[in-house]
C-alpha cells in the first residue's frame, strides 16, 4: 500500500513534466491604425488566395489556422470582394547566431576555478555560440473598400531547422495574432 508520502513526489514530477512544453511560444508585436474603429469589421476575404513559392502545405495549414481562429472570434469568411476587410499573411525564417558570454570562470566561483592553486585561478571565459532559426508569421489587415492598412501583427518564435513548423506552433501563432486583433477592437 502506498502512503501519501510516496504518491506526492510522483504527482509533483508528473505535474512538472506536463507543464514543460517543447514547442516554443511565439512573441508578438502589433500595430493598429489610430483612427480606425476595428469593431465595425465582421467579415473578411483573403487578399492573396493563391501562393507562389514556399511550401504550399505550410501556407495551407497557416491559412486554415487563421480561419479557425477568426471564426472562433466571431468573424465570417465572405466571398471574394464582399468582405469588410482583406487579410494577407507572409511567412519568413531567418538564421542568426546567439552568443552568450558567461563571464570569467563561468560556473565556478571566482578564485576557485578549475586550476585553483593557493587561492588563485587564471581568468577564462566560457562562451556559448548557437545557430538559431527564427520563424515569423506576419498578418496584415486592410479595409476592403479603401485598401488602407488598418492592423498589422507579427508572431515570432524559434523554429527547428526543418522548413515545416509544428501544427502546435502554427495554432499558437494564429490564435495569438487573432486574439490581439480582437483586443484592438476593445480599445
Amino acid at each position: 500500500m502506498r502512503t501519501r508520502f510516496q504518491i506526492f513526489p510522483s504527482m509533483i514530477a508528473l505535474a512538472v513534466l506536463a507543464s514543460c512544453s517543447t514547442t516554443p511560444r511565439p512573441s508578438f508585436k502589433t500595430e493598429a491604425a489610430p483612427d480606425i474603429n476595428l469593431a465595425s469589421y465582421r467579415t473578411y476575404t483573403w487578399a492573396f488566395p493563391k501562393r507562389d513559392g514556399g511550401n504550399p502545405f505550410v501556407y495551407e495549414r497557416v491559412q486554415k489556422a487563421i480561419d479557425a481562429s477568426l471564426a472562433q472570434a466571431g468573424y465570417a469568411l465572405a466571398a471574394d470582394g464582399e468582405g469588410d476587410m482583406e487579410l494577407a499573411f507572409t511567412l519568413g525564417a531567418r538564421d542568426r547566431v546567439d552568443v552568450t558570454n558567461w563571464g570569467p570562470v563561468a560556473p565556478y566561483y571566482p578564485g576557485y576555478g578549475r586550476n585553483y592553486r593557493y587561492g588563485w585561478a587564471y581568468q577564462y571565459n566560457q562562451v556559448d555560440v548557437r545557430n538559431v532559426t527564427e520563424g515569423s508569421l506576419a498578418l496584415d489587415v486592410f479595409d476592403a473598400k479603401t485598401d488602407r492598412p488598418i492592423w498589422h501583427g507579427i508572431a515570432s518564435a524559434r523554429i527547428g531547422s526543418s522548413d515545416s513548423p509544428s501544427d502546435e506552433l502554427i495554432q499558437s501563432a494564429a490564435k495569438g495574432l487573432v486574439d490581439r486583433l480582437v483586443a484592438g477592437q476593445m480599445k
